[in-house]
């Protein structure tokens, strides 16, 4: 299947997923017009290492286009919450991975719930490219549909096939998505847990000069490290540096939930 996609999703290739077992969670967000699929490698590398690994569809995705029309980025930020409260149910200890819009997310619930413990924000915007944004609010009344083009800007042609995405994404939408980058903007100050900030170079999506602010905006972290990946594009999680992307976001998690163990014991 294309990156981008006109035709109906098959819902056994876009469906929510969930790996391993245990006590430490991993609630794992996909990005924006995206579905859980594009995260399973790195769920499949932390399974192997003994987390139980849990990627939700939020809402409006895996679905239509005209579904992700009907909602919000209080309907996702939502969404994401409740999978947070599922997930530390079942777990001593749970972190979150998010790639792209669902970076975004993953440093909201950290921001708002001190339950999370560490972060991956892999990919995340915190605003767009140029002065067409400035105009969403109009335009999101006056146009209905933007359609994405073809390019992609992976250096592994092939990890294409592991994304699914709407080949047609709702104005409104977009416009919602940039109203939780300006909120999640405002709220990185708040964020007390580690965070690791990876971003690829090559993304011709999100500018990689939003994982230095991102870095930067982190002034009440106990931790973070950026990393760039100088041959990926956009969805590092499948691209050329994909293993590296595994490891490095494992090793953090690892190192900060055994640190918080060790915390709270004493």
């Amino acid at each position: 299947m294309p990156a981008r996609t006109l035709q109906p999703f098959d819902p056994a290739a876009v469906a929510p997923w969930r790996l391993g077992e245990g006590r430490r969670g991993v609630l794992l967000l996909h990005g924006f017009a995206g579905t859980p699929p594009e995260l399973r490698r790195l769920g499949e590398h932390l399974a192997s290492r003994g987390w139980l690994c849990v990627a939700p569809a939020l809402p409006g995705h895996a679905t239509t286009p005209e579904d992700l029309r009907r909602h919000g980025w209080r309907d996702w930020t939502a969404a994401a919450m409740r999978e947070l409260d599922n997930l530390c149910a079942a777990c001593d200890s749970v972190v979150v991975a998010g790639q792209s819009m669902g970076g975004a997310l993953a440093l909201h619930l950290a921001a708002n719930d001190f339950r999370v413990a560490a972060v991956a924000s892999l990919a995340t915007p915190l605003w767009f490219r140029g002065l067409l944004p400035r105009m969403l609010p109009v335009l999101q009344h006056l146009v209905r549909w933007h359609f994405p083009g073809s390019d992609v800007d992976l250096w592994d042609p092939s990890a294409v096939d592991e994304l699914h995405s709407y080949g047609r994404r709702s104005v409104h939408a977009i416009n919602e998505l940039r109203d939780l980058l300006r909120q999640v903007r405002g709220e990185l100050a708040q964020v007390r847990a580690p965070v690791l900030v990876m971003h690829g170079r090559r993304d011709r999506t999100a500018d990689p000069a939003c994982a230095a602010e991102i870095a930067a905006r982190l002034v009440c972290s106990s931790a973070v490290e950026l990393v760039y990946l100088p041959r990926s594009g956009h969805a590092v999680s499948v691209d050329i540096d994909r293993n590296l992307v595994n490891e490095r976001v494992a090793s953090w998690f690892e190192e900060h939930t055994t640190a918080s163990a060790v915390h709270s014991a004493v």
